[in-house]
């Protein structure tokens, strides 16, 4: 993998400065930015707890910033990496913040209902019923602390398809659900070039798991508008690349299509396996994975493939006793 390229000029004569963020899977790392001027602009606020803490005050000081010195913080999606030092950034100063208008929606959903729906998702999907404690858990556990990062009253702005105007930087925001559904990427124009802020799209030489809700109703759906965001994406044109993980990059068409051959790809081994014998979501994952932390990443995802197959034609499936199973048409 190339370095990050961790410093560009934009034809304001502001900086965009990298920040990382530690976090326990590859590449290590979860990337934010700053671009400088007058009003300084937070893109994503890297991860929870002390060490993140820690790690933010290190980062903008490597480039002469406080968090006090935040004025603006816009946020790219609900999930922990990305929302996680936002109470820090508040409690030093007052910056307005930005997020995506679904997050909103998302809170409207109580989190006793999310519970419900989420264990009885996961028995359909075909987890077996003495990891359903674990499991729910650690999804529940996620949704819990982007809350609690992020309240809904800590937003400023809440996102929508509109072009918006931050400090002297107008942002287009582009509503691309997939590996979350409150996912938006932001372009801009930097140094006479137009650049996307991509969250976690169009990085590289990955791509992010398509997560979308987790496993709250509409997990489903995952697939399909994953499909669907890259191919909307691929009608824009961006001559620079700062994703929130891996390195800045100019490869922005190509790492599109390649995220789009991967799907193919899943959608094809999930296939292969169902011509072999009928599975549930869960025992494709478990083949798919291998490692309880690996079938965490790829479960929902899983139930997304499927299901596409099933919107195509390729496989059907049926319910017993509360469980779904699929097998080739």
């Amino acid at each position: 993998m190339s370095e990050p390229n961790r410093t560009a000029r934009n034809d304001l004569n502001a900086t965009v400065h990298r920040l990382e963020f530690s976090v326990d899977w590859a590449p290590g790392h979860a990337a934010a930015y700053v671009i400088s001027g007058n009003e300084p602009i937070l893109i994503d606020a890297g991860t929870p707890g002390e060490r993140g803490s820690e790690e933010l005050r290190a980062e903008l000081g490597d480039h002469g910033y406080d968090p006090s010195d935040i004025e603006h913080v816009v946020l790219t999606h609900g999930h922990t990496d990305h929302v996680g030092q936002t109470p820090t950034l508040l409690e030093a100063g007052s910056p307005t913040v930005y997020a995506p208008r679904q997050l909103r929606d998302r809170y409207e959903r109580e989190m006793e209902t999310v519970a419900e729906r989420t264990r009885a998702n996961l028995l359909e999907a075909g987890l077996e019923p003495e990891y359903l404690e674990s499991a729910s858990e650690r999804l529940l556990s996620a949704h819990r602390t982007v809350r609690e990062s992020l309240p809904e009253d800590a937003v400023d702005v809440w996102i929508d398809d509109d072009p918006f105007t931050v400090g002297t930087h107008e942002m287009e925001p582009i509503y691309s659900p997939g590996h979350h559904i409150s996912h938006v990427c932001f372009g801009t124009t930097l140094d006479g070039d137009r650049v996307v802020f991509s969250g976690d799209m169009a990085m590289e030489p990955f791509r992010a798991p398509s997560l979308l809700v987790n496993f709250d109703d509409g997990v489903e759906d995952s697939i399909r508008l994953f499909r669907a965001t890259l191919e909307r994406l691929k009608t824009y044109r961006f001559e620079r690349v700062f994703p929130g993980h891996g390195p800045v990059h100019d490869r922005y068409d190509e790492c599109l299509d390649r995220s789009i051959a991967d799907l193919e790809s899943k959608l094809e081994r999930c296939l292969e396996r169902l011509e072999s014998d009928r599975a549930t979501a869960f025992q494709i994952a478990t083949d798919r994975a291998g490692t309880e932390r690996g079938i965490s990443r790829i479960f929902a995802e899983t139930v997304g493939l499927v299901e596409y197959l099933e919107d195509r034609g390729d496989v059907r499936s049926v319910l017993e006793d509360g469980v779904r199973f699929y097998e080739s048409t």
